[in-house]
């Protein structure tokens, strides 16, 4: 399985050299190619190369993953989305593929499944875990995820996940309600717990953007323990797993 990150840069005003583009993921196997999340400030390499491949698929429709919350997109291929994602927005792409939380679905020689994660209250958003020849979850968007992450996270090789803050609190609550996302020092103590041996850090925030790489390393170093393998993804890192 290969892994390829045409963008990994969150909803923020920052960016540099290695953080230009909206957050996104190709998976490649044996069979299929398949995009994850589509944002407004995608990288146009991928207007290029968008109907080559097999399926995209939607996280949740905030704008710098689902472009179809601010403009119409016409592609060619099916796109696989939740009711709560399609109903979010006015536009929607024409081929549309409504899946349903915790229901497996195939793509080619990969199998999929949707889980919700509690991340905004209007916009309900979902992790994909995506199992071939590896196992992966793709979550750039959470503070937790609903389901048991024992269950979520089980038998994975790979997590890629949310890098919106490193260490600060962006955890927030309104009517007895949490919303917001976690931190990537929380996120490598999910992958000791539950034996997780990469972690992949994507859809980076103002500290990770901001910050000195030698720190950065620190940061991470001081995290993890080297109990954990973590990578703090870059725009067109491409990883063979």
């Amino acid at each position: 399985m290969i892994l390829r990150f045409p963008g990994t840069r969150g909803e923020i005003e920052e960016s540099n050299q290695y953080h230009r583009y909206h957050s996104s993921l190709v998976v490649q196997s044996k069979k299929a190619n398949i995009l994850i999340d589509f944002g407004t400030k995608h990288n146009p390499a991928l207007e290029d190369e968008i109907n080559y491949f097999n399926a995209l698929l939607i996280t949740h429709a905030h704008p710098d993953h689902y472009i179809w919350t601010k403009k119409e997109m016409a592609i060619g291929i099916p796109v696989f989305l939740t009711k709560d994602t399609l109903a979010y927005s006015k536009r929607s792409p024409k081929n549309v593929k409504i899946i349903e939380e915790g229901i497996k679905f195939k793509i080619m020689d990969l199998d999929i499944i949707a889980y919700k994660v509690i991340h905004s209250l209007r916009c309900p958003a979902v992790c994909y875990k995506v199992m071939g020849s590896k196992s992966i979850v793709y979550a750039p968007d959470l503070i937790d995820t609903e389901e048991d992450k024992a269950k979520v996270f089980k038998d994975i090789d790979v997590l890629i996940a949310d890098g919106s803050s490193l260490y600060t609190n962006m955890v927030r609550r309104k009517d007895g309600k949490i919303f917001g996302h976690t931190r990537v020092k929380t996120i490598i103590n999910w992958c000791k717990k539950y034996s997780i041996p990469k972690l992949i850090v994507t859809h980076c925030g103002k500290q990770i953007v901001s910050m000195e790489k030698e720190k950065l390393a620190g940061k991470i170093l001081e995290y993890s323990q080297e109990a954990v393998d973590v990578e703090i993804a870059v725009d067109g890192l491409c990883r063979k797993i």
